[in-house]
């Protein structure tokens, strides 16, 4: 494991070679101008007045765990929300998501502002084999950070209107021509990055009682899992559980991880992860500010190494099982800035 800094710049550009699986939690999506948990906590309270009932008696429960600073996720954990509260948040949350989203997209597609997964991925290796990326995130900035750096998306939804799920076909939609190696056939594919979403997505959609993808921002039923209790329940619904479970088998089969913008809140998703890295796995997170959380698996983790924001001036702040130092210079706990400095 890095020492410092010099072998720190080694094993990350020797990090990125084939079975690498990236992991991608909302501090991406906050980076690049949509709002994260605090900015929903605060839309959500800002906009209780529109319960009422027993949902309005529940909610002052939450607010009281929000008041004390733990979180969104911890306050419904503690508290969980009932199935008209629950709509109730997802709709909220819609409505603080979609229009940022619509606004970074539409700045990313006038050239105004390139996002730091596409700078990533325009200089990475394109497995034929597909490139999974794994996210608790809604919004759709994974998928087109991947269109504009050439990958093929593998949604698991074949259609962009009336899209159904169906993993099969989703992956054959790549597929580019049939070789013979070794007197063997194969299928070729273009590049393509196998998008897995266990907690839903903003193109997800419920219509006569089935699961649906459509590229509209249509006013039916969006198919997300909130923070909370309730995810457990709902994770084992279509098309939630298929993308958790290829998301777990991504997990299992990677040679190495990349993790970024995620603060390793969430047992739904993240149990074969941390074990998968505690079990040696060579991972590289990248992080604006290190939960304690995220220092303590670093700490543990024989072969992991955690950049975050260095506290006093432009550079990272590292932190290994072997070695915690801090290092003036490049961002480089950003993605793009990483992606910029360090690969080429």
């Amino acid at each position: 494991m890095p020492v410092d800094y010099d072998h720190l710049v080694a094993f990350i550009q020797g990090h990125f070679t084939d079975g690498l699986a990236l992991v991608i939690g909302s501090g991406l999506s906050t980076a690049e101008g949509l709002p994260g948990m605090p900015a929903l906590a605060a839309h959500l309270a800002a906009h209780a007045h529109t319960l009422s009932g027993d949902d309005t008696t529940l909610w002052i429960q939450i607010k009281a765990v929000l008041d004390a600073n733990e979180g969104l996720e911890a306050a419904l954990l503690k508290h969980a929300p009932s199935a008209t509260l629950e709509d109730w948040i997802v709709k909220r949350t819609c409505e603080i998501l979609v229009p940022k989203e619509r606004e970074v997209m539409a700045a990313v597609l006038a050239g105004t502002q390139t996002l730091r997964l596409t700078t990533f991925l325009s200089r990475v290796l394109k497995p034929s084999t597909g490139f999974p990326i794994l996210t608790p995130n809604y919004d759709r900035l994974i998928e087109l950070a991947c269109e504009l750096a050439g990958f093929h998306v593998d949604s698991t939804a074949v259609g962009h209107y009336a899209g159904v799920f169906d993993h099969e076909r989703s992956c054959m939609g790549s597929c580019k021509g049939i070789t013979t190696r070794a007197k063997v056939t194969v299928l070729d594919h273009f590049p393509r990055a196998v998008v897995l979403k266990p907690h839903g997505s903003l193109d997800w959609y419920k219509t006569s009682g089935a699961p649906r993808r459509c590229s509209l921002d249509l006013d039916g039923e969006r198919l997300i899992i909130t923070p909370g209790l309730n995810k457990y329940k709902a994770g084992y619904n279509a098309p939630f559980d298929k993308h958790r479970d290829l998301a777990n088998d991504h997990i299992k089969r990677a040679a190495r991880l990349l993790v970024v913008g995620y603060g390793f809140n969430d047992d739904h998703l993240q149990t074969h992860l941390v074990q998968r890295i505690k079990d040696g796995t060579p991972t590289l997170i990248l992080t604006f500010a290190a939960s304690d959380k995220t220092k303590s698996l670093a700490q543990q983790a024989p072969a992991c190494v955690c950049l975050s924001k260095a506290t006093a001036w432009d550079g990272i702040a590292v932190v290994t099982k072997s070695a915690q130092f801090e290092h003036q210079g490049h961002n480089l706990w950003d993605l793009g800035v990483l992606s910029k400095e360090l690969l080429t």
